[in-house]
């Protein structure tokens, strides 16, 4: 299986997994956004239970776009860490890891998402410093293909709530 699939594959579901986010504020506001990020670790343990059966550990860094609401993760630096569980051969499988973004003066927002590849759910676990408080969950799915095999793209939407 050459290099390209495989990241091909993690590209679709990730992200996120990847994991992105927007929403401003606002008490329970609707957000969509788009997560790109770079791969920069993967390790790859074939299982040899069935051809193309894998379970895969990656991290990614990357940064988030806002598509829909108030910018609150717009701009954000997303560090992301997960396993994917699948057969590439069919793109079926499971998956789960967790997303941080960190703004400028270092303030986080924790994410957990999970999915039965290619799509999941995510919800917010907590906050620091000026995202304390924050609440948030929704569905992910893969963003648009890219040329270089070492990026991929998430979509996020869903519902995000910082306390007044």
């Amino acid at each position: 299986m050459s290099r390209f699939k495989l990241f091909a594959v993690i590209a679709l579901i990730t992200l996120a997994f990847g994991v992105a986010l927007v929403g401003d504020a606002l008490a329970g506001e609707m957000m969509k956004c788009r997560s790109i990020k770079h791969m920069t670790k993967t390790e790859v343990f074939n299982i040899g239970v069935e051809e193309g059966h894998a379970i895969f550990v990656f991290e990614a860094k990357g940064i988030n776009n806002n598509l829909l609401g108030k910018p609150l993760f717009d701009g954000l630096l997303e560090y992301e860490v997960g396993v994917l569980d699948m057969n590439l051969k069919t793109g079926q499988g499971s998956g789960h890891g967790y997303a941080v973004f960190s703004d400028l003066a270092g303030d986080k927002i924790f994410m957990a998402w999970e999915g039965k590849l290619p799509s999941g759910t995510w919800t917010l676990v907590k906050g620091t410093g000026k995202f304390q408080g924050i609440r948030g969950n929704g569905t992910w799915s893969p963003g648009p293909a890219t040329t270089d095999p070492n990026e991929m793209a998430s979509n996020f939407e869903g519902e995000v709530e910082l306390p007044r």
